[in-house]
């Protein structure tokens, strides 16, 4: 998608800033603005920043935005907003989000109801989409345009409850009409570097781990070589970081992926070492999170007729063995696989992942230092060690224990 995003009026501190309450509208819309700018690329679409940050008054203001924004040609339209007016005293509610457009036929509706329903998922009141003939860029701009009135500035609960994060997350989500998770996800890969990809993943493949059986050092080992560090047009644009197909095995195996796909170009590797291009469609997910549930489900559970495709790789403890299994399964084509994962977990040190001790909720360790069968020799027994164990911040408890068996 081509799209032009700009920040309303000039610079604080300038003619024509916006409104001011308890926030300022030109510096919020500006720091909304930058993270919407910097999803939308991250996520591969066209993104032009539009704002003016010199305008010599207001109408100046709207007409160097709208000449910025006609000299593109784009499918949409965004302009970044606050709005301003309510009521000041706190009274538990929110004035809520709007989004403007010329009118109700205007191309650019369907987006404004999904911005302002994803806003509103925020906690805010929805104050719904609004025709707006008279506003000055949505009635010059060539592309269908709309105006994200973010929430209120002067509100006491719209401030109280704002993020920028959370808000550019929330207008990318309607403009792509993907989950705000799938968004902040892509964007949080998009920002990070190589060592900071690195303990991201590793500390996600050691709580899967957990409970897939699966070693993390191999969970994280193919993220980081199939995704490049998580930069991959795959991962940025389906949250896809270990190259899973759509059709994979029959699609046999209990899998939680809800069916939406993502199409591009792979390389596949002949037996002879040369190299073909096919187009095919790969899963599509929502959070990095689902991601990595899927593709260990896949790892455990998928069939190669009624053999387990990849057996043996649920507890095992090497590395390479796991490595070679998974290519014995036929996971990737490349000759090397192998020895490639191997290099990224030496190079990384991924094996410390593998002893990453997560605690499970609603379970707690003990340990006993008695056996005891009748109340008085509990109590004894509690008199007897009561000081010392005082003595190391420790205090003992007696509990009746039914016995079930």
């Amino acid at each position: 998608m081509r799209i032009n995003i700009h920040a309303g009026h000039n610079p604080d501190g300038m003619t024509a800033c916006g409104a001011v309450g308890l926030i300022r509208e030109s510096t919020e819309a500006r720091a909304v603005k930058d993270r919407v700018v910097a999803q939308l690329t991250a996520m591969g679409h066209t993104v032009h920043d539009c704002t003016c940050d010199n305008g010599t008054g207001k109408v100046d203001v709207l007409k160097r935005i709208v000449a910025a924004c006609n000299s593109h040609e784009v499918d949409l339209d965004v302009s970044i907003h606050f709005n301003g007016g309510a009521q000041v005293e706190a009274d538990g509610k929110t004035t809520g989000t709007e989004v403007l457009v010329y009118n109700n036929a205007s191309r650019a509706v369907p987006r404004a109801h999904q911005i302002a329903d994803s806003i509103a998922a925020l906690g805010y009141r929805n104050r719904g989409v609004k025709e707006r003939p008279g506003l000055y860029v949505l009635k010059h701009t060539k592309a269908p345009a709309l105006l994200v009135e973010c929430c209120f500035v002067d509100d006491p609960e719209d401030v109280s409850l704002y993020s920028a994060d959370r808000m550019a997350a929330a207008i990318v989500a309607g403009i792509t009409g993907q989950a705000a998770e799938t968004t902040a996800d892509a964007a949080r890969l998009a920002a990070m570097s190589r060592e900071e990809f690195v303990e991201y993943i590793g500390g996600m493949a050691a709580a899967d781990m957990q409970t897939s059986g699966i070693l993390a050092s191999v969970t994280a080992a193919q993220s980081i070589l199939e995704s490049g560090y998580g930069k991959s047009e795959l991962a940025l644009q389906a949250l896809n970081l270990g190259g899973m197909k759509a059709e994979l095995s029959g699609n046999t195996w209990a899998s939680a992926w809800d069916g939406r796909t993502y199409i591009k170009d792979t390389a596949e590797q002949r037996a002879d070492g040369s190299y073909y291009t096919v187009t095919a469609a790969f899963r599509a997910y929502p959070s990095v999170s689902a991601y990595l549930a899927d593709h260990s489900a896949y790892l455990a559970g998928a069939r190669a007729g009624s053999d387990l495709r990849y057996a043996g790789v649920i507890g095992c403890r090497d590395y390479r063995r796991a490595f070679e299994i998974i290519k014995a399964g036929n996971y990737a084509s490349s000759l090397d696989y192998v020895d490639k994962l191997c290099a990224v977990v030496e190079r990384w040190n991924l094996t410390r992942f593998d002893n990453v001790a997560v605690q499970e909720p609603g379970v707690i360790h003990t340990l006993s230092v008695a056996d005891v069968w009748t109340r008085e020799e509990a109590e004894k027994f509690m008199k007897q060690y009561e000081a010392k164990l005082a003595s190391i911040g420790l205090r003992g408890v007696i509990h009746k224990v039914k016995i079930l068996e």
